[in-house]
């Protein structure tokens, strides 16, 4: 992520990166996204930072398995933190090689035999695996991803993937799948929201690196898809163009997501614990994150395809009827779901 780390479902597990090194490092003005103007936008890729998407099959692997457990002093996605991999069991990442360089895909577990992405993470041909520590051999899954999202008449905002995993996954003792929260984008504004990711850890673009750590971080939803004018960013961002997103505020104190952090979950709290972060809930994947200017020089906020939004909670069902799958929040019943 900038500024936090993160952006990925698979492409960069979910939260953008940064770091105090990193805020000293930009120096382009806190302004808009790259182009809030009410009119169409003629070259997208100058205004989105384009997404890395996987060319043949990846196997990903679990973040606890990355045994972190921070004393302070690392690196912070913007306004976040390295991530207590102990508290994140479900969550999973792969990186892959591109013409850029190395990318990254964050995804989670939402049942035995369910896995959420981002759609951009997975392969042409659907196919992945994942390994899990103690596990004796690695687990098969067979990924879709949401049809207006790969259609030709595409709405990128319909950034969702789903996997068929097989066999059903072995939950450890205490182990809980995500739940997934499909209430309306309109009660997301202005709430706190978790970004988390395997990504990038500065807002510069030309500083884009992996650097091996699952990273969480915070900010705010300040507006949605449906959001009504005058808008922050351009207007195909909004419906009727993209009915989906959700947008994080361009905060240099607060975490966003960078290109490596993709098809990661975005978790809202649900409750105020002694351990706050462990009742939580998915409310949207990483998906794509902006320009800060037209420079193309550094990053600027995140956009989130939100499972509150018109396109997943349908085409998850119709999922889980097709595959005979049950998913936390989604369809069926499971004892040890998060919430």
């Amino acid at each position: 992520m900038t500024r936090m780390v993160l952006l990925g479902a698979v492409a960069c597990a979910a939260i953008a990166c940064g770091s105090s090194q990193a805020r000293s490092e930009r120096t382009a003005p806190a302004a808009s996204n790259a182009a809030a103007t009410s009119g169409a936008v003629s070259d997208r890729s100058s205004i989105v930072a384009p997404a890395a998407e996987p060319s043949g099959p990846v196997t990903f692997k679990a973040a606890r398995d990355l045994k972190q457990h921070p004393e302070g002093g690392e690196p912070q996605l913007r306004g976040g933190q390295e991530a207590d991999s102990a508290d994140w069991p479900a969550s999973l990442y792969v990186t892959f090689k591109t013409a850029r360089g190395t990318a990254s895909c964050t995804a989670a577990l939402i049942g035995p035999t369910a896995m959420l992405t981002a759609g951009h993470c997975v392969p042409s041909n659907g196919a992945v695996t994942f390994v899990y520590e103690g596990h004796r051999a690695p687990y098969a899954a067979s990924c879709t991803r949401h049809p207006r999202y790969s259609a030709s008449s595409s709405d990128p905002s319909a950034d969702f993937g789903l996997c068929t995993v097989s066999p059903a996954f072995a939950a450890p003792a205490g182990f809980q799948y995500e739940t997934v929260n499909t209430s309306a984008m309109s009660t997301l504004l202005n709430q706190t929201v978790i970004l988390s990711g395997y990504g990038c850890v500065s807002d510069i673009v030309a500083n884009d690196r992996v650097d091996g750590k699952y990273r969480i971080g915070f900010n705010a939803i300040d507006e949605t898809s449906d959001s009504h004018a005058p808008h922050r960013r351009d207007a195909s961002f909004y419906a009727p163009a993209e009915v989906n997103n959700l947008f994080t505020t361009d905060d240099q104190n607060r975490a966003n997501l960078c290109p490596g952090d993709s098809g990661g979950p975005v978790f809202l709290r649900t409750a105020n614990s002694a351990t706050p972060l462990r009742s939580r809930t998915i409310v949207g994947v990483n998906s794509r994150v902006f320009f800060l200017d037209a420079t193309r020089t550094a990053y600027g906020s995140s956009m989130i395809s939100a499972t509150g939004g018109p396109d997943f909670r349908p085409w998850a069902q119709q999922w889980a009827a097709q595959e005979h799958a049950a998913a936390c929040g989604i369809a069926g019943t499971i004892k040890n779901c998060r919430n």
